[in-house]
């Protein structure tokens, strides 16, 4: 991670080999940007320590709501999403004691590739003792676009974390020639999370396309709106006759649902499915299992499981 106050600039922004031949942004002002903060733990509440902002990213103050271990801290994208050449790099430290649900304020819209691809890069620290919940928000490739996600996360001890991915097949819900069904050009995705120094999980995609009916059809099932998703959760799951719906899950027939149980002790879930079933989800699975992390061990979930957010946001699920 870089110091706090020191201004992003593409040089900051892996580039990987699939995208050797294309250049981020150099002079545009508002393309390359991002966050840089520090969550810490202050008269017994998860705080803000130190935060750098830099355009086209912002991030709002934790919201502390009564009766909730986590506090909920949103990032900010004012734009218009992720526009050729643009890059955003996201760096959180959490340190020992905080416990907080990160997330963004709507999916992420990642505009056509014109000359160049976009990318948002994360890098992520979890101190011993920390909870920390990390829900982007669903991507949205449109048409022609080319992406780079790229995610290292390092944990500490007994660090808990759950990453959420979720990925739509783009404008779906355009009428006729102008739907966008997984008309992307290319996305490379990467994921690395560490433990005390040790590699404990890998995932790397390169998913060209545009994509036909039986492409999609092989990837994410079957119906012409399927997303497909992912979270990372340390430890292991409980398993599903010690846990209750819908706490432990919303789970709608349409998806298909993997666990998959790693090597260092970690779950990984997958799931495929109709987009408007997936996000709900996705969602409710990553924050009921975070309500069972010690030293709460809660059967209602973050933040969803009480009064205090309205139907309005992204992670809205239902009732």
């Amino acid at each position: 991670m870089g110091s706090r106050a020191v201004r992003i600039t593409s040089e900051d922004f892996l580039i990987p080999p699939e995208y050797r031949d294309y250049r981020l942004a150099e002079r545009s002002t508002g393309q390359i940007g991002g966050v840089r903060l520090g969550l810490i733990r202050s008269a017994g509440r998860t705080v803000l320590g130190d935060c750098y902002q830099q355009v086209p990213l912002r991030v709002m103050p934790p919201f502390h709501f009564s009766g909730e271990p986590a506090v909920l801290l949103y990032l900010i994208n004012p734009t218009a999403g992720l526009l050729d050449g643009d890059g955003h790099l996201v760096e959180i430290e959490a340190s020992s004691g905080t416990c907080a649900v990160v997330t963004g304020q709507s999916a992420a819209r990642v505009h056509p590739a014109v000359s160049s691809f976009a990318t948002q890069q994360w890098y992520i620290r979890v101190a011993a003792g920390a909870r920390l919940v990390v829900l982007p928000g669903p991507n949205i490739p449109f048409k022609g676009c080319r992406f780079h996600q790229r995610v290292n996360i390092e944990l500490e001890g007994d660090a808990r974390l759950i990453w959420g991915d979720i990925w739509t097949p783009g404008r779906y819900e355009r009428r006729g020639d102008l739907a966008e069904h997984y008309r992307f050009e290319r996305i490379v995705q990467e994921l690395e999370i560490r433990r005390d120094g040790e590699l404990v999980y890998r995932d790397r995609f390169d998913w060209n396309g545009p994509w036909d009916r039986e492409t999609a059809r092989w990837y994410v099932g079957g119906t012409p709106d399927a997303g497909t998703a992912s979270l990372f959760v340390t430890g292991t799951l409980p398993r599903d006759e010690d846990a209750a719906e819908p706490e432990h899950g919303y789970q709608a027939p349409s998806l298909r649902r993997s666990i998959l149980s790693l090597a260092q002790g970690d779950t990984l879930v997958r799931w495929c499915g109709p987009t408007p079933e997936l996000v709900p989800a996705v969602v409710r699975e990553a924050l009921g299992l975070a309500a069972g992390w010690p030293p709460e061990f809660s059967t209602r979930p973050w933040l969803i499981g009480g009064h205090h957010l309205g139907p309005s946001h992204w992670f809205s699920t239902p009732g």
